[in-house]
């Protein structure tokens, strides 16, 4: 990761920065930081989608839907990536990603507990990888049927026959890892049939073989199950020795690490001093030695002298350099402040304004109106004798006070139809999707994540404004006919990605009359404290990135 981290992605080509992002994602999926590794993925993705490498935009959508699926209350969301994969793979005719697609099903039912729907996908992608001529990946499955058995459908026997099958097919490749799980799966098997002592004979096999990926876990788990097993047959002796084990392998990690710190210190320190030795063997010259001593004892007070000088006039300059940032920063921020504050005035004042309106025409237009109508309706039945043209006037202007009324009263019903009222921003921006999605034509879509509790209303506002703004731009030149707002709550800092297949342009010719205020957002979005990228190219799509810090 700090080697990812110290590369400078604007500096990449493109198929480069695609697969810099791909791993990055890689590394936030193994750190369980799921927001990070779906950004990443979904900028990895639309990368690779740049430069026609589908299949491998087509892997990661397995990954997001792997990601997304493990994660509570989102587990519809995964099937629109994983569907893209499905008919990707099947349309291809690749076996091994179709193999795959039933292997994630089979997870998939087994983490919604259907444990008999998981078995029967585990089944179909052995036969499909099997097809393909791939018996390693195929093999590594009766793993995880065996689970099923033990745990969910607790049918030990049933484990007992796929790990049979599964060594059998060991035969042919040497694979000791996926070897040390059939091995701890039979002693588990073995322990629910309450066969303990075959269950240590396999657990023994286990903690003999020469495994190297998590080979500490591994033990761990060993030594605890050897213990469970010993208690059971009332072998307290083993039972109390595998527990210590089990223990000592746990703090020897830790000591191991010290061992290593120490070790690498001691390395350094012998090499100084050969060093040093070499230094003084090479020296020939004819004065004692206790003249060189004293002579590198001067040179040694002069050279540390100096140095603490030079540190010590550098701190000084440091700290005034620091102090001077310190000040700019003071101002920078007042500055920023009173923007802030500045706009939060005027969306206030907006919003106060819109509402002053709209009573104004309910209570004094609309009623003026409606008393005019019932005025207008007295004076035309009191005139019996009309004729047909002047009835025809009275008529058209009947109609013409009837719809300024209705008018008024739409605009006056929507006084509180402005932000969220109590609503809040999520629903409203769902709200303004469904009324911009176009059956046939434009279909767009809202994917939140978080925002569990309420916003500042000014930040709620300034937020919706955006999206709207956004999102009239799509329709207005995009010609997309799928868009995906994607909004995440960090606690700390606001994220929302709007993506568009539509025509895209070229980002870099961005100025104030661009015909879609793009330079206007960004700068709304810099008062705010956030960042706004741009991501589109022509024929592409576009991306927007939008980054809002959140003050508690």
């Amino acid at each position: 990761m700090t080697d990812l981290k110290n590369i400078r992605e604007s500096s990449l080509a493109k198929p480069e920065k695609a697969f810099y992002n791909f791993l990055m994602a890689q590394c936030f999926d193994a750190d369980d930081k799921f927001n990070k590794a779906y950004q990443y993925y979904l900028k990895a993705k639309k990368l690779y989608t740049q430069i026609d490498s589908i299949s491998m935009a087509m892997d990661i959508n397995m990954n997001i839907a792997n990601l997304i699926h493990v994660q509570e209350n989102h587990t519809d969301i995964y099937k629109k990536y994983f569907k893209e994969y499905m008919d990707y793979a099947e349309k291809s005719n690749n076996l091994k990603k179709i193999a795959r697609g039933y292997q994630a099903l089979g997870n998939f039912r087994s983490g919604e507990n259907k444990p008999e729907e998981s078995i029967s996908f585990y089944k179909k992608a052995i036969e499909l990888y099997s097809k393909a001529n791939n018996k390693k990946e195929a093999n590594k499955i009766y793993i995880n049927i065996s689970a099923i058995y033990i745990e969910d459908l607790h049918k030990p026997d049933s484990a007992l026959f796929y790990l049979n099958k599964q060594l059998d097919g060991m035969k042919d490749y040497g694979d000791i890892q996926n070897l040390c799980y059939n091995y701890v799966n039979q002693a588990s098997a073995y322990y629910n049939l309450k066969n303990y002592n075959k269950a240590i004979e396999y657990l023994k096999l286990a903690d003999n073989l020469p495994i190297k990926d998590h080979r500490s876990m591994v033990n761990q788990y060993i030594y605890e199950f050897l213990s469970m097993n010993y208690d059971s047959i009332r072998d307290y002796k083993n039972a109390y020795k595998y527990l210590m084990l089990n223990k000592k392998y746990a703090d020897s990690i830790n000591i191991e690490e010290q061992n290593i710190a120490i070790n690498d210190l001691d390395t350094k320190y012998k090499t100084k001093e050969k060093e040093l030795e070499n230094t003084l063997l090479k020296s020939k010259v004819k004065t004692s030695r206790i003249l060189i001593y004293s002579i590198a004892v001067i040179l040694l007070a002069i050279v540390v002298i100096a140095f603490l000088m030079i540190k010590n006039s550098r701190r000084r300059e440091k700290i005034s350099k620091q102090e001077k940032l310190i000040e700019q920063q003071k101002f920078e921020k007042a500055l920023k402040d009173y923007e802030l504050n500045s706009i939060d005035m005027m969306l206030e004042g907006q919003e106060k304004e819109r509402q002053r309106i709209a009573n104004d025409l309910h209570d004094n237009l609309g009623s003026m109106l409606a008393t005019l109508k019932l005025n207008f309706e007295n004076l035309k039945l009191r005139k019996i004798e009309l004729r047909e043209e002047e009835n025809k006037l009275y008529e058209r202007t009947d109609e013409l006070i009837e719809e300024a009324y209705q008018k008024v009263r739409r605009i006056a019903h929507a006084k509180n139809a402005g932000v969220f009222a109590s609503e809040g921003l999520i629903p409203a921006i769902k709200k303004l999707a469904e009324k911009i999605s176009i059956p046939g034509k434009l279909q767009l879509q809202v994917i939140s994540f978080g925002f569990k509790e309420r916003m500042e209303n000014t930040l709620e506002i300034a937020i919706f404004r955006t999206v709207q703004e956004l999102a009239t731009n799509i329709i207005k030149h995009s010609q997309a006919t799928e868009a995906t707002i994607h909004m995440t709550d960090h606690d700390d800092n606001i994220n929302i990605i709007i993506e568009d297949n539509g025509v895209g342009f070229d980002s870099s010719k961005i100025n104030t009359a661009d015909g879609m205020g793009l330079a206007n957002i960004k700068k709304k979005i810099a008062q705010l404290g956030g960042t706004l990228e741009i991501d589109s190219t022509p024929g592409k799509g576009t991306t927007i990135i939008i980054d809002i810090p959140v003050n508690d």
